[in-house]
């Protein structure tokens, strides 16, 4: 009797079942004496064993082929090497800033009335589910005259100081990093994060005392302040900040080759720094009350509007999507789709739109990180203006503009199933329609339609029906002022309540509330009422 043919090899075999059936097929064939194949046969078990293994190999050999391509791999570490390779950096954390309104109490009649706001003053907010968030003035010792008109009078027979600017952080003035081996690219961990970007000084004591050394971008070129590009040699003090995929910030020295190599030495590296930054600090209006730096007459601190400008770590998925694409653009800012794309790297830009009013001028709309539209701080003006002055064409000037906050009304009737508590429903039903014109659920020139506002309402459990009775623009007027004075009372009268509704209703055209290029819709008068419940 001629031998059976051997089985095939199916390589795609690559789970417990599937490979415990295959070695249990060929074990038939390379032994055919071998007819005991129950669960208690020590074989069995050795094939059980043997499955069980390879099973786990494969996982991994699946996982790493995963990691080896950039629009599969599922590490953050994976995505960061890949596109280190077209020389990407995935953005760090970046700090928020506010403006805070400083009440001092009226200086006593032989007081000269000067007070001084020390740099790197501290303020906070009070503890909550985050911890307390640290805010920082970070200019220069100022003083304020409380009899000038720097101030302002307040309530209370005090004196108002409306703006000082803040950002979330905290400054660590001196911290060891380590000892230089006098070793090729030695790289040392910043020991408290999230470090802020462009903050870190380092300085390393070559023998005769502790030297400042220069931060770069990279360790092989740099652009002076004269706009020139000079390339880093084996006696350039230059490190740069590398950070990896858990946010931890690492200082990187040279090769001897580009960069010089720090000297031998006893914990001769050291490093002053600022950390801070994450959503963490966009904190609501009002919450930074808690002045840490005692200052001479200051009754009460607070944010009049929320921080904003503060973001997390850019995301692995922002990251493949939009590192190719820098790629391509070089970082060069040419068209009005580079300085969008751009202005999103620079970090702190929740929304941005672009326009050109001519050949050299162009002017970016941004919406800052945070939790509501609010105006960009003169800090994150500035940074972004900072950040495209090596990126924009020469003789292209760059302004950077508020967005144009639209307020919507939206007022809906609902009736209410009898089994639900209508008090609950309307709840509900007013977060739902609040969500529509939420931040995070908007962007420049996205129009709103009153079909949205009906489906919202009626996913709500308990809602049996609903009518928008209001869904307009708070800057235009009121539907309901056509020509109703010119109906004579004694008609209105007898006109039913249904029709006397209808005439009321106050909705856009169409249903449909157009918004500007350079406009983006906020929460305006938005409730809810509860119009009768289904018996």
């Amino acid at each position: 009797m001629a031998n059976p043919l051997p089985p095939a090899i199916d390589y795609t075999n690559k789970d417990y079942a599937s490979l415990r059936q295959a070695m249990l097929e060929l074990a038939r064939y390379r032994l055919p004496e071998w007819t005991d194949q129950s669960p208690s046969d020590p074989g069995v078990l050795l094939v059980d064993l043997f499955a069980y293994m390879g099973d786990i190999v494969l996982y991994y050999q699946d996982r790493i082929a995963s990691e080896l391509f950039l629009h599969t791999a599922a590490e953050r570490r994976s995505v960061l090497n890949h596109l280190r390779l077209i020389g990407y950096e995935l953005s760090p954390a970046m700090p928020s800033s506010a403006t805070l309104a400083l009440t001092f109490n009226a200086p006593p009649q032989n007081d000269p009335g000067k007070v001084t706001i020390p740099s790197l003053a501290q303020f906070a907010t009070k503890a909550n589910g985050a911890g307390p968030q640290t805010f920082e003035y970070l200019g220069p010792d100022l003083t304020i005259d409380l009899r000038g008109a720097q101030v302002q009078p307040a309530a209370g027979n005090k004196l108002l100081y409306p703006s000082l600017p803040v950002t979330h952080s905290q400054t660590v003035r001196q911290v060891t990093l380590g000892s230089s081996t006098a070793e090729p690219n030695q790289t040392f961990r910043v020991p408290q994060s999230p470090l802020t970007p462009g903050t870190i000084l380092v300085e390393v004591n070559e023998g005769a005392g502790f030297v400042p050394w220069n931060l770069r971008e990279n360790l092989l070129y740099f652009t002076g302040d004269d706009g020139r590009v000079t390339l880093s040699g084996p006696a350039s003090r230059d490190f740069m900040v590398r950070y990896d995929e858990n946010g931890d910030a690492w200082v990187v020295f040279g090769d001897g080759v580009y960069g010089a190599i720090p000297p031998r030495g006893n914990n001769n590296i050291r490093a002053g720094f600022r950390i801070g930054g994450g959503a963490a600090g966009n904190v609501p209006a009002g919450s930074i009350s808690d002045p840490k730096t005692k200052i001479a007459g200051l009754a009460s601190v607070a944010n009049p509007l929320p921080a904003v400008g503060g973001v997390d770590p850019e995301s692995t998925d922002h990251a493949v999507n939009f590192g190719p694409l820098a790629f391509r653009s070089a970082y060069r800012a040419v068209t009005l789709n580079d300085f969008v794309s751009l202005a999103q790297k620079a970090g702190g830009v929740a929304k941005v739109r672009a326009r050109s009013l001519g050949w050299n001028l162009v002017e970016l709309y941004v919406a800052p990180q945070g939790d509501t539209l609010a105006p960009a701080p003169p800090q994150l003006k500035q940074r972004l203006v900072d950040f495209f002055e090596d990126k924009r064409m020469v003789g292209t000037f760059v302004q950077i503009q508020d967005a144009v906050p639209v307020k919507i009304d939206i007022h809906v009737d609902i009736v209410v199933e009898h089994n639900f508590d209508p008090a609950l429903v309307q709840d509900a039903a007013a977060k739902a329609v609040q969500s529509l014109v939420a931040f995070e659920n908007v962007d420049f020139a996205q129009p709103l339609y009153v079909s949205k506002v009906y489906e919202a309402v009626e996913a709500v459990p308990g809602v049996l029906a609903a009518n928008v009775t209001r869904f307009r623009r708070a800057d235009r007027a009121a539907a309901v002022t056509r020509q109703l004075k010119l109906i004579p009372a004694a008609v209105m009268k007898a006109v039913p309540d249904l029709v006397d509704r209808l005439l009321n209703v106050d909705v856009e055209t169409d249903g449909r509330i157009e918004i500007g290029d350079q406009e983006i819709a906020v929460p305006g008068t938005v409730d809810v009422g509860v119009q009768g419940v289904l018996a």
